[in-house]
């Protein structure tokens, strides 16, 4: 079998062929003595042959095994199928009796000159003993092999022209017979069914394929999207689809992609406040009965008992007929939408009470000595202005670290870096905390040759300041606040120590989180910002903060880690 070329006289003349002749009368039915059961075997033959065709589907295949068939009904060298378009134009062309050599040779597909022309046209048999002598022919291209005699029927479906069948040179060298003609004519008009099958096999398997393209294409849509989607279908509310946020937030994390979940075995859902949800309440259920949902609030119940509050929507889907046959379920986890809210609520409960007190205190102060000013003794008057000036102070440092922490999540804040001599710094910001602490003592004692760290000056005294201030408060009875400092060349690390009530040890990881006081004295003033705002800070900078403690009761230490300053010399710095 081979690639599609001509097998029939179809080129301009001057390529080969022999010159027009007067052409012989057509070859009519009857016109030869005719064998019975030799016509008989071959049309039987000829049904086999369909029902061989018939097994076919791919369309290929359907238009080899058409020719490859009718050379064996009708003993020819060589056959060939033409498949036309709607103008007549050649689109296809199969051949069988030539090898890959031969077809090269003969070069592209033939253009429905000559007889070929002819066949397609006309949509009549053609019986030719001689193809030369006919004057439709129009010779043949060079390297075409000889052929004498032709055979060609149309292949039919009701109205359309699918193609042609032709043979060439009978295998006993004789012409073709009307009887030939009858068992080709018989081939083709169940090929014609077969090639129909085909091309009707060949459309839905592209449709089925550019449909699974679709599919795939929208599952990845699916997968990408942050919230559930589900569809469901069935008075049973059965999961047909799930994307892979569904899937995480029904099953787990760690469920397998592709899983389909089950209401009742692996997931329930329950109202907002933790009640049982009607049946009729629930969004997929609604949905089914044709209703539109839109932000109902429901509690999502894993199998091991874990809840999640998730905002459910969801609308009906409607079949072609208008009915609807099934929904789509879209929930989104809104723990930490929730999270943030009672964190807003925390924040401005905590705000409204921590400036509450300084601004009482200023407030109190300033009213007092506004009214009873020159009745009060100087001590007393002493007293309420350092309280109005403490106060006041302590009022500032609350709204400086609020409005930098505005500014770090805002991503305003730019650390801007260079070489800091941490033990001067150290001993400024401890003098001014101490003139605020009279009953603690600070020491800042950092090993000797320390070299200058990469920081940002302000932003470092920021942070000591906190330190300190954090040393203070949770150090109620006084003592010591040491600051040591150490290097290992690389980095410099600075460590502020308290001898306070210390961090029990399942509290040090949560120092560093907003709105946090992990101390264990509720006693103990401050809005929690401070560490969780030195954090920022020295993370700003390129560094690293961590806390230790020895225990509740036992002090606690924090450490602040920054790159040595770029470009710094040791050794040049000894000199």
């Amino acid at each position: 079998m081979g690639d599609p070329v001509a097998v029939a006289p179809d080129t301009t003349p001057g390529n080969g062929g022999t010159a027009p002749g007067d052409a012989p009368p057509r070859r009519r039915l009857g016109d030869e003595p005719a064998d019975p059961r030799r016509h008989d075997r071959a049309l039987i033959a000829a049904y086999e042959a369909a029902l061989a065709v018939a097994s076919e589907l791919d369309l290929e295949a359907v238009l080899q095994r058409i020719v490859d068939l009718a050379r064996s009904v009708v003993p020819a060298r060589y056959a060939a199928l033409g498949v036309a378009d709607a103008r007549g134009a050649l689109v296809q062309f199969v051949t069988a009796g030539l090898d890959a050599a031969e077809r090269a040779a003969i070069g592209p597909l033939p253009k429905g000159h000559g007889l070929l022309g002819e066949l397609i046209r006309d949509g009549e048999p053609l019986l030719i003993s001689d193809i030369a002598a006919d004057p439709r022919s129009v010779g043949f291209p060079p390297n075409h092999p000889p052929m004498r005699s032709l055979l060609g029927v149309p292949i039919r479906l009701r109205e359309r022209v699918l193609g042609n069948l032709y043979l060439c040179e009978r295998n006993d060298g004789a012409p073709f017979t009307s009887d030939d003609l009858t068992v080709v004519q018989t081939l083709a008009l169940h090929a014609a069914a077969a090639i129909d099958r085909a091309h009707l096999y060949r459309q839905v398997e592209q449709g089925r394929a550019r449909a699974e393209e679709q599919r795939d294409h929208l599952r990845v849509i699916l997968d990408s999207l942050p919230s559930g989607v589900l569809i469901q279908t069935g008075e049973d509310e059965a999961v047909e689809l799930a994307n892979a946020a569904a899937v995480a937030l029904l099953l787990g994390p760690d469920a397998p992609a592709g899983a389909l979940p089950r209401d009742g075995r692996d997931y329930g859902l329950r109202q907002a406040d933790g009640a049982p949800l009607a049946p009729e309440a629930r969004p997929g259920r609604r949905a089914l009965g044709g209703e539109t949902v839109r932000n109902q609030q429901v509690v999502l119940e894993r199998a091991g008992g874990e809840r999640v509050p998730v905002l459910a929507q969801a609308a009906p889907l409607h079949d072609a007929t208008g009915s609807v046959g099934g929904a789509v379920v879209v929930i989104q986890d809104v723990t930490r939408l929730r999270e943030a809210e009672q964190l807003k609520d925390d924040f401005l409960s905590l705000i409204s009470h921590e400036f509450r007190t300084p601004l009482t205190a200023i407030h109190g102060g300033a009213h007092l000595l506004a009214r009873q000013g020159g009745d009060l003794d100087d001590a007393t008057r002493d007293e309420l202005l350092t309280d109005i000036v403490a106060e006041s102070g302590r009022l500032d440092r609350m709204l400086t670290n609020l409005l930098e922490l505005t500014a770090i999540l805002a991503g305003r804040l730019v650390a801007a870096t260079e070489p800091v001599l941490l033990e001067p710094l150290a001993r400024e910001v401890a003098a001014e905390v101490a003139a605020r602490a009279p009953g603690h003592r600070f020491v800042v004692a950092p090993a000797p040759g320390l070299p200058p760290a990469e920081g940002d000056p302000a932003l470092l005294a920021q942070v000591l300041r906190n330190l300190y201030e954090n040393a203070v408060k949770y150090a109620p009875d006084g003592g010591e606040v040491r600051t040591a400092a150490t290097t290992d060349g690389q980095t410099v690390t600075l460590r502020v120590t308290d001898q306070g009530i210390g961090i029990a040890p399942e509290h040090v990881g949560a120092v560093f989180e907003r709105f946090r006081r992990v101390g264990g004295d509720p006693t103990v003033r401050g809005m929690g910002l401070g560490l969780y705002l030195s954090r920022h800070l020295v993370e700003a900078q390129g560094g690293a903060i961590a806390a230790a403690s020895p225990g509740i009761g036992r002090g606690a230490t924090f450490a602040v880690t920054l790159p040595v300053a770029r470009g710094w010399d040791p050794d040049g710095a000894k000199e």
